[in-house]
């Protein structure tokens, strides 16, 4: 079984988010995600894609992060490397989703959706201090 791969690295710019979305969409159709699944992956990737952008990369298009796709029929995978502001998603609260929206604390839902939609979502940093998200789904 063969995999297929992009690597890209983007500019810290939301501009590129909707590239970023035909790219997982591709890898997604080629692997044999239903219309559904696709829409999950490319929420989970627009979600991480704006995470890093806004708060580890603070928008500075000089910044970059790597984006890599990898998929083979029935899987894919998403990695992003960046070296932004330090990140520990396990600090982050799950919300409360039974609670009203006035009563929820900002943030935190879109790390909830990624972990939602995506079956494994890893985070790392290593002694140089580049952050490594990663996340697979596999066909139903």
């Amino acid at each position: 079984m063969m995999q297929e791969r992009l690597s890209f690295d983007f500019p810290a710019n939301t501009v590129n988010l909707e590239k970023i979305g035909e790219l997982a969409a591709h890898a997604g159709h080629t692997a044999g995600f239903s219309e559904a699944e696709i829409g999950d992956i490319q929420l989970a990737i627009d979600e991480v894609c704006t995470n890093t952008i806004i708060h580890g990369l603070k928008k500075d298009p000089t910044r970059t992060f790597q984006l890599i796709i990898q998929w083979q029929s029935g899987e894919i995978e998403i990695l992003i490397y960046e070296a932004g502001d330090p990140f520990d998603p396990e600090g982050i609260q799950v919300p409360d989703t039974g609670a009203p929206l006035e009563e929820r604390s900002v943030g935190g839902l879109g790390i909830y959706l990624v972990r939602e939609v995506m079956d494994e979502v890893t985070y790392g940093t290593d002694e140089d201090g580049v952050k490594t998200l990663y996340m697979a789904k596999r066909v139903k």
